[in-house]
């Protein structure tokens, strides 16, 4: 075969094979930026030896990257939080200023989660996120699991929860009452993200 037929023949060649990527791959869906909106928010709930407490917080930063087909989520590339101390408020001044003491809020007054993996399962509309979270300047991986909703404007909303143990990030749990009244170890954080483009 002659050397020109020879190319002629390879660019013939090569221009079906990207023709035919073209044509019968699927298509790469876009990753989407989505923001924190109104009605969001963060709750940590806990125990004592006399009643139960819980503190919430409705102003905090969240970013999140979704590729997002019809009502199923197909991945989560990128998802982080961050929430100042200073917005987890109770129904009393005295648990607020205590709370925001024991999480040594004046050194840290950040408490933050970014994400290092996902896993989506659309059949069960779950998330399992993997992420550092970062409380009184200690970082703990951790698993978050969250179910989600997609709304017909791609709006998404997420639910779920985590369990922590106040010690595993050097917060020493207070006390009230001369000691009285003693916080429990164990605490869990209920996450609501309503989350738009």
């Amino acid at each position: 075969m002659k050397p020109y037929i020879h190319n002629i023949t390879k660019t013939a060649y090569m221009a079906c094979v990207m023709l035919f990527t073209f044509i019968y791959l699927p298509a790469v869906s876009a990753q989407t930026a989505y923001k924190v909106s109104t009605g969001s928010q963060i709750k940590v709930i806990g125990t004592s030896n006399i009643h139960d407490w819980d503190m919430t917080a409705v102003n905090f930063i969240c970013d999140a990257n979704f590729t997002v087909k019809g009502t199923d989520i197909q991945d989560v590339s990128a998802l982080s939080f961050v929430l100042p101390v200073k917005n987890l408020k109770g129904k009393e001044d005295l648990l607020n200023s205590r709370a925001h003491k024991a999480l040594k809020e004046e050194q840290f007054d950040k408490i933050a989660f970014k994400l290092i993996d996902a896993t989506v399962i659309p059949q069960q509309r779950i998330i399992k996120a993997t992420g550092n979270l970062t409380i009184s300047g200690v970082t703990k991986k951790v698993l978050i699991q969250t179910t989600y909703t997609v709304g017909a404007d791609e709006s998404i909303t997420c639910k779920g929860s985590k369990a922590i143990k106040m010690s595993e990030f050097n917060i020493k749990a207070p006390t009230f009452m001369m000691g009285a009244l003693k916080v429990a170890d164990d605490v869990t954080i209920d996450i609501l993200l309503k989350l738009k483009k």
